[in-house]
């Protein structure tokens, strides 16, 4: 999930008309000195214990999913430029990007959740850009446990 949702903020960074690379680290944040930036970090990662059950059918496989954990990671998006109209411009292109939720390489869904965002400008951040905005996302989803019932013929019953 975690290099799942990197990724998906990645593309939406460079979607909204980030160029150049994108940062993935503080180390890099720290070291950058353009004025046109954007960089995702990872922040948290939060799980809390769950056990909701559902019974589906795959094919003719009836199976039971069990929700062991519910699983909730933050990360904090930057977006800084040389000019107070251009982030907001960018900024705004990011935000109507976000979907609600997507899939995980499992097919089970992560929703997507905006938590808030701070703007600072050039005199209480360490960037070289005019306006930034820093954006905190948070991505729930799960991790489930699959099992497969066992159809009556395959199983045998022994008398003593």
């Amino acid at each position: 999930m975690i290099g799942l949702c990197m990724e998906y903020l990645k593309e939406k960074l460079v979607q909204a008309g980030i160029k150049g690379m994108i940062r993935t680290t503080e180390k890099e944040v720290n070291l950058c000195r353009d004025s046109h930036i954007g960089a995702v970090l990872f922040e948290k990662e939060k799980f809390e214990r769950a056990d909701s059950k559902k019974v589906y059918y795959e094919g003719i496989a009836k199976k039971k999913r069990t929700k062991t954990f519910d699983r909730q990671a933050y990360y904090s998006v930057t977006i800084g430029e040389y000019s107070i109209s251009k982030c907001e411009e960018i900024f705004l292109k990011f935000m109507e990007s976000l979907d609600r939720g997507l899939l995980d390489l499992r097919g089970n869904y992560i929703y997507i959740e905006v938590e808030g965002a701070a703007w600072v400008d050039e005199k209480d951040s360490i960037l070289r850009s005019k306006m930034a905005v820093q954006i905190l996302i948070s991505f729930r989803g799960g991790i489930y446990r699959d099992v497969t019932y066992k159809k009556l013929q395959d199983v045998s019953v022994e008398e003593e």
